[in-house]
C-alpha cells in the first residue's frame, strides 16, 4: 500500500496559492510564488535527515506542480494569442465604424 506524501501546512498553503494565481491568470503573481514555493521545498527537503524519502517526494511535487503552472501559463498565452487575432481581424472590418455618421435629410417639394 502506498500512502501518499503529504507537505506540511505552510507548504500546502504556498502550493494552493501559486495554484490559484496560475488559474487566475496573475501571471505576476506565479512567478513570484513560484520563486517562493521552490525555495520552501528546498529548505523543507534539507532540514529532513540525510536519505530521508520525503526529500525526494518533495522534490517530485515540486516537479509536479511546477509543471501543471507552466502548462496552465502556455493555455493562458494561448488564448490571449487567441483573442488578439481576433481583435485584430475584427478590426479590420471596423474601418468604416470611426467615421461620423452622416444625417440623412428628406426633401419634400410642396
Amino acid at each position: 500500500m502506498t500512502v501518499s506524501f503529504v507537505f506540511p501546512y505552510g507548504l500546502e498553503r504556498l502550493e494552493r496559492s501559486l495554484r490559484d494565481a496560475a488559474a487566475c491568470r496573475r501571471f505576476s503573481d506565479a512567478a513570484r510564488l513560484a520563486v517562493e514555493f521552490s525555495e520552501a521545498v528546498r529548505e523543507y527537503a534539507q532540514s529532513l535527515p540525510q536519505g530521508d524519502p520525503r526529500a525526494i517526494e518533495a522534490g517530485r511535487r515540486l516537479d509536479g506542480v511546477l509543471s501543471w503552472v507552466l502548462l496552465m501559463l502556455q493555455a493562458a498565452r494561448g488564448a490571449c494569442a487567441v483573442e488578439l487575432r481576433r481583435v485584430t481581424t475584427a478590426n479590420r472590418y471596423r474601418s468604416g465604424c470611426d467615421e461620423p455618421a452622416h444625417n440623412s435629410a428628406m426633401h419634400l417639394d410642396a
